[in-house]
Order: structure tokens, then C-alpha cells, then sequence
């Protein structure tokens, strides 16, 4: 038995240091690895806001658009009325003129009439 004795503390001589090194570098790795988890939680958290503030902006722009789209249908809608309104205007102001230039025919035809009785009233006289 002491060969075998000899054999496990040579064994462990040898392999003990080696596996409390082993242990001291699993023991880093391991404060390394939670340091580098925290950094990618941190960052993960990060990203989820930046994604959040995205969504917000883009909802937010289409909430302009469909507000400018809105104004821009009334505006439209009133650009027509008005458009409907100066083609009235334009009706009525072709119907003035139009009753005008009648009414100066009438007015020479009156003038006219008149200038011929007043020739034969002093003709008769």
C-alpha cells in the first residue's frame, strides 16, 4: 500500500496546485463573464429604449401626416368652394355685361327714335 500512498501524493502534488489554478481562472472567467452579461444587459436595455423612441417618433409622425393630410383636404375643399364662387362671380358678371351691352342697344335705338320724331316734329311745325 505505500506505493499506492506514495502514487496518490505524488498525484495530488502535482494535481492539486494545477486544479486550484484552474479554479482561480474559472473563478476570473467567471467575474468576467457576469462584468460582460451586465454590459449586455445594460446594452440590451439601451437598444429597448432606442427601438421605444422609434416606435414613439414614428407613431408621432404619422400622427402629423394624417393631421397635415386633414388640413390639406380642408384647405383643398375650400380652394374648390372658392373656385365655385369666382365661377359664379364670372356667370354673373357675364350676365351683367351681357345686360349692359343690351341696355346700350336699347339706349340707341331710344336716342335714335327720339331724334327721329324730334326731325318730324320740326318738320310738322
Amino acid at each position: 500500500m505505500p506505493v499506492r500512498d506514495n502514487l496518490t501524493r505524488v498525484l495530488k502534488d502535482l494535481i492539486l496546485p494545477e486544479l486550484q489554478g484552474i479554479r482561480g481562472e474559472v473563478s476570473k472567467l467567471d467575474r468576467r463573464l457576469d462584468v460582460v452579461e451586465n454590459r449586455l444587459a445594460d446594452f440590451s436595455a439601451r437598444f429597448q429604449a432606442i427601438d421605444q423612441h422609434v416606435v414613439d417618433q414614428s407613431r408621432r409622425i404619422d400622427e402629423l401626416r394624417t393631421e397635415v393630410m386633414t388640413r390639406i383636404d380642408q384647405l383643398s375643399t375650400r380652394i374648390d368652394q372658392q373656385n365655385l364662387r369666382i365661377d359664379q362671380l364670372m356667370a354673373q358678371q357675364a350676365t351683367i355685361l351681357h345686360e349692359v351691352a343690351a341696355l346700350r342697344q336699347d339706349r340707341e335705338v331710344v336716342g335714335d327714335l327720339v331724334r327721329r320724331v324730334s326731325r318730324l316734329e320740326e318738320h310738322a311745325a
